[in-house]
């Protein structure tokens, strides 16, 4: 006796046989370690089953590979047996043969973990072949029944292989293991389907009641969520509802969810609900791009006023000028009526009579002999500056000089202006530091009428180049007179209304986008893009007003309330017509019991969808804020948990795929033993 066990050398040393222990030493001892195995082996305890049930587990997976297990199961115990023959320095063959026995007396003994082992290594063997090439195992996007027949094609011919492989080759257990495989793989696509639609729906269930709360009821947050998805996911919505402001809606995230909102109008417990904020927010759209527009551009001054201030402001240099010539001396202009002679010799049309009335200005008759002599008075020459300067912007037909016709600088007329005016700065004190003054002011003058006539349309239109070319050389103080001129245009565009959204539509869209990009380069491109973005947000906020509240695309609203409709009650009574004929009257009373319930179901369904609509209309029309954040962050994890139940699904269903298709050699002694192809 040893620790309760009766030790018997005999059976003692078939057990070590048994295990591939080398024979014990002539003497009789034994190793204490192989006694305790011994001892686990004949009293069943924990250890020793363990021990046994995890070897035949791992031996049962590297069989069950597919094709290549047998042969690196075999590989595994020619390597052990080596090792053993080495160390022991016993026969190669021996040990082999040892291997083996044990490898079979370990799966009689622990046949369940072996089983188990061998799918788990079939699962391990084929799972990669079928995510490698989904198509070719059934497992890809097309039809069920073209899946089946390529999982059944391919589970045929993997069948036969590990037949073969199995059988050293018989080509019968290879046409066996063909048919067998042929039939689980066809059966593999419908299989794995439903395993992983089970395990997805149940994943969903669960994950709905752990998720956090919409604020809505679970049936309304079910039909959210599927728009949110058709809309392209919450932070689509969150980003599109950013950008139309504070003042978009849930509806106007996408046409997913203003469909919604048109079946809504449609059906009478919901129309109020989401009408009635849309035609608030509709009549606050004047007030909201009058905001915009002067946040973007500042308070409107109207071109005549900025004109009439400005000319106002002249008065003062104008006088200062006018003291000054008043009490100057003689000026000597026989360079500018030089030069005048000049431009005569080759000036034609109207730039010749411009020129030759500006030489009788520039002359005056000797008060003696009555001779055509150079003017001399600062005053008369001032005055003929400002003459010939009304000229060059007016013209003067009675002269045939047509309007715009000598309007150049650079043209003779011009030229001859800037020599007098010349003249007057170099020779009277004080003049031309007040005309300094006077210009600018007049130039200011100019760009207000330039910048109010910036956005005309046709052949007046201003190209942008030409813009930027012009505003090069304009000083600041132009340049902001320009803007006074172009904040008076949009109000003259849009008429009465001079926030009216078409009107801005046609002002920022007109002339190929020229308007928007001249007045980005007069206001700068942030104030445009906000006044654009504020015409775009008004836009979507029409459309859903003419959609949903005016009942435009009439079908789309109709399928849509189709979608959100209550069930009915009671319905027709064809069926109690129909069992009254066939039946007579204890038919058609059976037939209006039935009716009765359904009437019960159906009206407690019906309540129920008419709080679902309610929900839903709240929803669609909730405005930025914590409810909506509320509803997008519970949608936003719904979404997860669905892709997270989506994948799980899909490995389920692969790995009951790759179940049926790798177990065709354990699977066939379960089949009908009558059929030849099954039997052994």
């Amino acid at each position: 006796m040893a620790g309760g066990v009766t030790f018997d050398p005999a059976e003692f040393e078939a057990f070590k046989q048994a295990t591939g222990a080398p024979a014990a030493p002539a003497s009789g001892g034994f190793d204490p370690a192989e006694f305790a195995a011994y001892k686990a082996a004949q009293t069943g305890t924990d250890t020793g089953r363990e021990a046994g049930a995890m070897n035949a587990a791992a031996r049962g997976f590297v069989d069950g590979i597919p094709i290549a297990g047998p042969y690196i199961l075999g590989g595994i115990d020619r390597a052990d047996a080596a090792l053993r023959s080495y160390q022991g320095g016993t026969d190669y063959g021996s040990e082999v043969a040892k291997a083996q026995r044990y490898g079979a007396d370990v799966k009689a003994a622990h046949p369940y973990a072996n089983t188990a082992g061998e799918v788990a290594g079939g699962i391990a063997g084929t799972a990669p072949l079928i995510a490698a090439a989904p198509a070719a195992f059934g497992a890809g996007t097309g039809g069920l029944l073209a899946r089946s027949v390529y999982s059944a094609a391919s589970g045929s011919g993997l069948g036969a292989a590990d037949a073969a492989v199995r059988s050293n080759g018989d080509l019968n257990a290879a046409g066996r293991g063909a048919v067998v495989g042929g039939t689980l793989g066809a059966a593999a696509p419908a299989a794995g389907a439903a395993l992983g639609a089970g395990i997805r729906n149940f994943y969903e269930m669960i994950g709905s009641r752990m998720g956090p709360s919409s604020g809505f009821s679970p049936a309304a947050t079910r039909v959210l969520a599927e728009d949110a998805a058709n809309s392209g996911g919450v932070p689509q919505i969150r980003s599109r509802m950013g950008v139309l402001g504070s003042d978009a809606m849930l509806l106007d995230a996408s046409p997913s969810f203003q469909g919604q909102a048109q079946g809504l109008a449609v059906r009478p417990e919901t129309r109020e609900a989401v009408t009635a904020p849309i035609v608030s927010r509709a009549a606050g759209m004047t007030d909201r791009l009058a905001t915009d527009i002067n946040g973007a551009f500042g308070p409107a001054v109207s071109p005549q006023t900025a004109t009439s201030a400005f000319a106002s402001a002249r008065q003062i240099p104008n006088q200062a000028i006018g003291d000054a010539v008043r009490g100057a001396g003689p000026i000597d202009t026989t360079d500018v009526l030089a030069n005048l002679a000049d431009r005569l010799r080759t000036a034609e049309g109207p730039q010749r009579a411009a020129l030759m009335q500006a030489r009788g200005m520039l002359m005056t008759e000797h008060p003696l002999t009555g001779a055509a002599i150079p003017q001399t008075s600062a005053e008369n020459l001032q005055n003929a500056k400002v003459a010939l300067s009304g000229m060059m912007e007016h013209g003067a037909e009675s002269l045939g000089v047509p309007r715009g016709s000598v309007a150049q600088r650079e043209g003779g007329l011009g030229a001859t202006v800037a020599d007098l005016n010349r003249a007057l700065r170099d020779q009277v004190p004080g003049y031309g530091a007040a005309n300094d003054v006077s210009s600018a002011l007049a130039r200011r003058m100019e760009a207000v009428e330039a910048g109010s006539q910036l956005l005309r349309g046709g052949q007046g239109a201003t190209p942008p180049a030409d813009l930027a070319a012009r505003l090069a050389g304009m000083s600041q103080g132009e340049r902001d007179a320009m803007a006074v001129g172009t904040r008076g245009a949009i109000d003259q565009a849009v008429g009465t209304r001079r926030n009216d959204l078409t009107a801005m539509q046609n002002l920022l869209q007109g002339e190929g986008g020229w308007n928007t990009a001249n007045l980005a380069q007069v206001h700068g491109q942030a104030p445009v893009d906000r006044i654009v973005g504020a015409v775009n947000r008004e836009a979507a906020f029409d459309q859903a007003n003419r959609r949903i509240v005016e009942g435009s695309q009439t079908a789309q609203r109709t399928q849509a309330a189709d979608r959100v409709a209550p069930r009915t009650t009671l319905g027709n009574d064809i069926g109690g017509t129909v069992a009254g004929a066939i039946g007579g009257p204890a038919g058609w009373l059976a037939a209006q019991g039935g009716r009765v319930a359904r009437f019960g179901i159906n009206a407690a369904g019906q309540a129920a969808d008419i709080a679902r609509n309610r929900q839903l209309a709240d929803a669609v029309t909730l405005t930025q804020g914590d409810r909506l954040n509320t509803l997008l962050n519970a949608i936003e994890a719904r979404g997860a948990m669905q892709q997270r139940a989506a994948a799980l699904g899909n490995t389920a269903g692969r790995g009951a795929q790759a179940v049926l298709l790798s177990q065709s050699e354990r699977a066939r002694p379960y089949f009908p033993a009558a059929l030849p192809a099954f039997s052994r």
